[in-house]
């Protein structure tokens, strides 16, 4: 009978929290913060997506590029944003977590629509964030960033 209570008081957590669920079918704590970069990435807000960041992330670009840094990191995507306005969805398709690091796998899609005007391009991938938590009371912040695209040559 307890089984079958404790499966009931799950089911009720998990239907209450459906956002989450809805967007990544397993929330963690860190598919959450990926679902918060995508929505600042989206509004361009590049300040509040760099506070996501570890002191010395890095983040490795579909063209092969290794961005090392905060400075690196804020350049390359103010270069993209100044460029384009993006739609990303981010699909979580494995994340845990283990002691102070975690990640967060899965694809995205993506409309980068030219901020002058001009055709837009979808571009389709698969992603990685491994997160890194200094302390409980800090959170979880990205160290690692690693995005793999369909068709690179689209950008």
């Amino acid at each position: 009978m307890r089984y079958g209570y404790f499966s009931i008081l799950f089911l009720i957590g998990a239907l209450s929290s459906g956002t989450a669920l809805a967007q990544t079918g397993h929330a963690t704590p860190v598919t959450d913060l990926t679902q918060q970069w995508v929505g600042y990435l989206n509004a361009k807000n590049l300040d509040a997506t760099l506070t996501l960041y570890a002191p010395e992330p890095t983040f490795l670009s579909a063209s092969g590029e290794r961005w090392e840094g905060p400075v690196a990191i804020r350049k390359n995507s103010a270069r993209l944003l100044k460029r384009f306005d993006p739609r990303l969805t981010m699909q979580s398709i494995k994340s845990e977590t283990s002691g102070d690091l975690a990640y967060d796998s899965g694809s995205f899609d993506e409309v980068l629509a030219p901020a002058k005007g001009g055709k837009a391009i979808r571009v389709k991938g698969n992603y990685l964030f491994v997160f890194q938590r200094k302390s409980k009371r800090s959170g979880w912040k990205i160290l690692e960033q690693v995005w793999t695209q369909a068709d690179s040559s689209k950008l």
